[in-house]
């Protein structure tokens, strides 16, 4: 059994520097607050936990004076909670990954010309909601080309329309909603905000799926880019199938494999990487 692992595997640089930047918080001697999950994946939230990291839902859980750190995660929030946070005297500790934090920009910037945006993405997603905030009243959501019908009656479309996309959204997905946007609008503008490191993360995983016989995608049930990887990898025919952690690993799917390709999203450590690479060699059949 030939065990392949992907390109681009695990920790994409934005969650690198959101993990370091809290852990360097964690030893400031300070009460430090983590609103949501720094990134979806339960193993990084856990280690922070442990090291004396506190995770609040919500700003109210925060008592007034506390002389604390809040640590605005790699998903990006809306404006309002950085207003917020300085209300409750709180020291900001900004994570945003970059590629989330230029995305907002450009959606205020086409907000304040007047400008409607479509923000291609999942609803109910921190990043999406997000930008959302930075957006305002002119935004919506979409999530495929199938959410477009009708979406001229909205009559939201004014200067002109602009068209963003999650920074974790497969280019497919995003250009089949272009393409339909372009139908509709002759007045739009594309803005291409997918992440580079996610466009190679998912190219490099589909193309090793076109050469295994299974897939393993290593990732968080909540990580977004872990989710979209696992429907890429499934989309080429080869069998896959997405884990969290190695007591998650059947061993029944790897019986008669040949060669096993491994992928893992950009907020999956290297530790739990490693893990059930070392199971899976274990599984090895002596030649």
């Amino acid at each position: 059994m030939e065990i392949l692992i992907a390109d681009h595997s695990g920790f994409c640089e934005g969650v690198e520097r959101a993990y370091q930047l809290a852990l360097k918080q964690a030893e400031q001697g300070r009460p430090v607050f983590m609103l949501g999950n720094l990134v979806h994946n339960a193993q990084v939230v856990e280690e922070l936990k442990h090291q004396g990291i506190k995770t609040v839902k919500n700003l109210n859980e925060i008592p007034l004076h506390t002389n604390g750190l809040l640590l605005i995660s790699a998903h990006g929030v809306p404006p309002e909670i950085y207003e917020n946070a300085k209300k409750l005297g709180l020291e900001i500790v900004d994570t945003t990954c970059p590629w989330v934090k230029r995305a907002q920009n450009l959606v205020k910037q086409l907000s304040d010309q007047g400008d409607a945006i479509v923000i291609v993405g999942d609803e109910d997603h921190p990043e999406v909601k997000g930008l959302l905030g930075w957006a305002g009243a002119s935004a919506i959501v979409v999530e495929g080309p199938s959410d477009l019908a009708g979406i001229e009656s909205l009559n939201i479309f004014q200067m002109g329309v602009g068209v963003v996309a999650q920074t974790t959204q497969s280019e497919v997905n995003f250009e089949a909603v272009v393409s339909r946007l372009r139908e509709k609008f002759s007045n739009l503008t594309v803005y291409k905000t997918i992440c580079g490191a996610t466009s190679k993360r998912q190219n490099a995983a589909i193309d090793l799926a076109k050469k295994v016989d299974l897939m393993l995608v290593i990732g968080d049930k909540m990580s977004a880019n872990t989710k979209r990887l696992t429907e890429l990898c499934s989309a080429t025919g080869t069998e896959t199938h997405q884990i969290q952690t190695g007591s998650e690993l059947d061993l029944l799917w790897i019986k008669g494999k040949d060669r096993i390709g491994v992928t893992a999203g950009a907020s999956t450590p290297e530790w739990v990487i490693a893990e059930i690479i070392s199971l899976l060699r274990s599984q090895r059949q002596p030649a």
